[in-house]
């Protein structure tokens, strides 16, 4: 089973209404996925850096940057599993910060900063002997993430994150 690192961006009322319901929260996602399965666009709000989760984590860690941008700040109370857990939250200033942080970096350059060894022996999911095909997978999933949070901070909005 595959861990896939999701993200729905919403504007500040619909940020304040999932953190008192996250069942809405999730029912609202559902749909919107559902939707997508039926063939429509995908919403844009939505958002997934499929596997490469925790590899860019650990390369912006090594960057000393806020790995925030992959978990979230806060976990929402009263929200169930969501896949590996509950999701957590970012608000609209966090996103606006991180957004900042993330548009100074350049993908390729903050994943090959980090030795190919540290990411095998860290047992960095999903590879196993990390090569150059991986890092480019990071730098790619990186660079949509770091786009995703321009338009997210550019609308205002904040974020649920979660691994499903």
């Amino acid at each position: 089973m595959s861990m896939i690192g999701e993200y729905f961006r919403l504007d500040p009322q619909d940020l304040d209404k999932a953190l008192a319901d996250p069942g809405w929260a999730e029912r609202l996602i559902e749909e919107l996925y559902d939707a997508e399965d039926r063939g429509e666009t995908r919403d844009s709000r939505l958002f997934d850096i499929d596997k490469a989760w925790h590899g860019i984590a650990f390369a912006l860690e090594r960057a000393d940057v806020d790995t925030a941008v992959i978990y979230g700040d806060a976990q929402v109370p009263g929200a169930g599993d969501w896949g590996y857990g509950p999701p957590s939250s970012l608000t609209p200033g966090r996103v606006r910060e991180l957004a900042g942080k993330l548009n100074e970096l350049d993908p390729k350059t903050i994943v090959r900063a980090v030795p190919r060894k540290e990411f095998t022996a860290s047992d960095i999911y999903p590879a196993t002997g990390w090569d150059d095909e991986d890092l480019d997978y990071l730098a790619h999933w990186l660079e949509k993430l770091i786009t995703f949070y321009g338009q997210a901070a550019d609308a205002e909005m904040g974020m649920l994150v979660w691994l499903d």
